[in-house]
């Protein structure tokens, strides 16, 4: 029996967006109170944890987004790089601690107002992995032309946006743009080869 290595992977950035943005919605909608406070509500643990598994499954499906690389494959990995690393420092590695050691300090003393050494550089580098990984992929996409340009431009737009530093809720919009690039690349992974996909996406430039 032979697995379908490229679908399991689009099938693991399906779920695994749709997952992690249930559980970011859910925790950072439901929550009351602002900032520290939203750490003592009681399912922001539960919420933030179920984020954390949609993120570690987009991990494992990310390499599909390699298979799209066409007319642009050093874009396309540098991409690859930086919001693999991203989502492995920020969603995981800092979401790990939002999710469980926050909370716990919350309702043991509080939280300390400084932050540990180093965290901030940690914290910038991530950042900038994102930002990077964003752009590149996104341009990768437009270059590539093996996926609806439409998700190269959602790319950037969720860089950009996340840039403004939006208020509120709406802090939460350029994740969903991200995701929803995700989502779209996760849907054209499974419906088959890359040159396939291209000549859907761009009949007259494939008839030419």
């Amino acid at each position: 029996m032979t697995v379908n290595v490229r679908g399991l992977a689009g099938w693991a950035l399906i779920v695994g967006t749709i997952v992690a943005a249930v559980g970011y919605l859910a925790a950072n909608l439901l929550a009351p109170g602002s900032g520290d406070e939203v750490f003592r509500y009681q399912n922001w643990p539960l919420f933030e944890g179920i984020a954390l598994v949609g993120d570690v499954v987009i991990a494992l499906g990310l390499p599909v987004i390699l298979t799209f690389a066409g007319r642009a494959p050093k874009l396309h990995v540098v991409g690859y790089v930086g919001i693999f690393a991203a989502l492995v420092m920020l969603n995981v590695g800092e979401g790990t601690t939002e999710a469980f050691v926050k909370p716990y300090l919350a309702g043991h003393g509080g939280i300390p107002a400084q932050e540990p050494p180093g965290f901030a550089v940690f914290e910038g580098v991530a950042l900038l992995a994102l930002v990077v990984g964003s752009v590149c992929l996104g341009i990768a996409v437009l270059r590539a032309r093996t996926l609806p340009w439409w998700i190269g431009v959602a790319l950037i737009v969720s860089c950009l946006l996340g840039a403004l530093g939006l208020p509120g809720a709406w802090f939460l919009v350029p994740d969903g743009v991200f995701f929803a690039a995700l989502f779209a690349i996760g849907i054209f992974a499974l419906r088959g080869r890359p040159d396939r996909i291209r000549e859907a996406a761009f009949p007259a430039a494939s008839s030419s």
